[in-house]
């Protein structure tokens, strides 16, 4: 609950106590097998996931898709309970090997290894699901800190995944004060000494500043509150909704104005009417927009070619050039942008293609930037579109590629008004911090906020209300660490878990040799 509601974050730091005790208990069993540790892992990750992934209850009842109510409650469920259990096969593992890692002679010595033995496999864990299409880091312990700045800055070092890592540890720690009455003195102080120097470094790491000051540029967020199902047919009125949120943008300042991802349900270059001015392309109504208003607009749009349809953003200038297709998202959305095995899912359970609503969405293939306006003195805007920004790498590539501030067009509105919304933002925040930028995003229905290098909201606008956030949004050339060794810091937990079998391995061989 935690990271569904970030702003009871502290309580992850206890959440896990039970788990803890009970994985205590149970390792010191000689009678505890593989077999048995990966159902305990099975039964927590899957209780976790389908807690984490409650939203796909919001879908319902489809009728947008033409589907009927039985067939929707079945994908409903089958999307829920299937993606849940899926991650959870995997995810078992890690009390599988946690449970061997913590029969070692080392573990057995020093239990406080334990905790941190856990707490790299939870890591570790996270990471491995940003790989495939099956995998989604979604419900990233480390989400559960986006509403503390303090305590998520050391993101900007090592990543969410160290996040991750110093909760869980935090967690099986204190668990130890439990377990060992007569140490509870000394594990008292490892644990509040593993929290405050996490906190002290993170308040220093607060009051660094790593803006320029000196380079800025004013940003709307434009927010028209077209929910997915209403924007078939209707890009005349969502123009008009968009250039009117605009002009009053640009009479408070504005000069780069982001759209939310497919504001338009059509490609770019479809033909719309605006005020019974028949245009022979959207692009050419937003590019004479751009003209008029003297501002950079940057549109969420579906970009069309011969052999592929890309999720993309398109840049127009106040000098009427514009960028095509200057993103493309590199992570579509499974099921919903694209078709994962889809001679497997025809074959077994046909009514499933039903909710593959965009099916020949192709992939990205490179991070890129564009300037903020068109001139090469400008600030770079990088972009991860909706999902991209689940996935940490992405956000690095941007600033790899020279990018001073980020945006994140997104069309959330499938969720509704559920906690989906805020925790798809606080995937945001993370990565404002871990790289370092100021952060846009841009929701059809929400969530629409600029959120600092920090990680602190400037502004925010309320889900499904029309408008626009506006606020000076400053550039970033410094590098965070992170952005450098990028998840340096999981490779470590890898490490960290071998050597203690190798070491248990050798001093097992050892005691053996002495034997004979």
């Amino acid at each position: 609950f935690s990271i569904i509601f970030a702003e009871i974050g502290l309580l992850s730091y206890v959440a896990l106590i039970p788990l803890a005790l009970v994985m205590h208990r149970r390792i010191c069993s000689e009678g505890y097998r593989a077999k048995a540790a990966y159902l305990d892992g099975f039964i927590f990750y899957m209780a976790f996931d389908i807690v984490a992934f409650h939203w796909f209850t919001y879908f319902y009842p489809l009728d947008f898709a033409g589907i009927d109510n039985g067939v929707a409650i079945a994908i409903i469920a089958i999307a829920w309970i299937g993606l849940s259990a899926l991650q959870s096969i995997f995810s078992a593992f890690v009390f599988v090997i946690a449970s061997r890692v913590s029969k070692t002679v080392l573990c057995k010595k020093y239990p406080i290894l334990i905790s941190f033995v856990f707490a790299a496999l939870f890591a570790v864990n996270e990471w491995t699901q940003t790989f495939t299409w099956a995998g989604v880091p979604w419900a990233r312990i480390a989400i559960s800190q986006t509403e503390m700045p303090i305590l998520m800055q050391n993101a900007s070092l090592f990543g969410s995944y160290f996040l991750t890592f110093i909760v869980v540890l935090i967690n099986f720690a204190l668990a130890l004060i439990l377990i060992y009455p007569d140490k509870k003195r000394k594990y008292a102080i490892i644990t509040c000494s593993i929290f405050m120097i996490n906190a002290l470094v993170g308040t220093a790491l607060f009051f660094i500043p790593t803006v320029e000051k000196d380079r800025s540029v004013k940003v709307a967020s434009v927010q028209g509150d077209f929910p997915s199902q209403a924007l078939e047919d209707s890009s005349d009125e969502i123009f008009s909704v968009y250039r009117d949120l605009s002009k009053k943008a640009v009479e408070e300042g504005a000069e780069l104005i982001i759209w939310p991802e497919g504001v338009f349900a059509t490609d770019i270059h479809d033909i719309t009417r605006v005020n019974n001015k028949i245009y022979s392309r959207i692009s050419v109504a937003v590019s004479e927009l751009a003209k008029e208003l003297d501002a950079t607009i940057v549109v969420g749009s579906y970009v069309d070619s011969p052999d592929k349809t890309n999720t993309s953003v398109s840049v127009f200038y106040s000098d009427s050039t514009s960028n095509i297709n200057a993103y493309a998202k590199r992570r579509p959305v499974p099921f919903g942008e694209f078709l994962p095995l889809a001679s497997l899912v025809y074959t077994v359970a046909p009514f499933l293609a039903e909710i593959n609503i965009f099916s020949t969405v192709s992939p990205g293939e490179v991070s890129s930037y564009f300037y903020a306006k068109n001139d090469e003195d400008s600030i770079k805007v990088g972009t991860l579109i909706c999902f991209d920004s689940i996935y940490e790498t992405l956000g690095i590539d941007c600033v790899r590629e020279g990018a001073e501030m980020l945006i994140v067009p997104s069309n959330d509105s499938w969720f509704y008004d559920s906690r989906a919304l805020n925790m798809h933002h606080s995937q945001n925040v993370l990565r404002a911090v871990e790289q370092g930028r100021y952060t846009v995003s841009c929701g059809n229905t929400g969530i629409t906020s600029i959120v600092n290098d920090k990680g602190e909201l400037i502004k925010n606008m309320p889900i499904y209300t029309r408008g626009y956030v506006i606020d000076t949004v400053y550039a970033s050339s410094n590098r965070t660490l992170y952005s450098y060794i990028g998840n340096l810091f999981v490779y470590l937990c890898i490490a960290f878990v071998v050597t203690i079998l190798c070491i248990d391995v050798y001093k097992k061989r050892k005691i053996k040799k002495g034997i004979q």
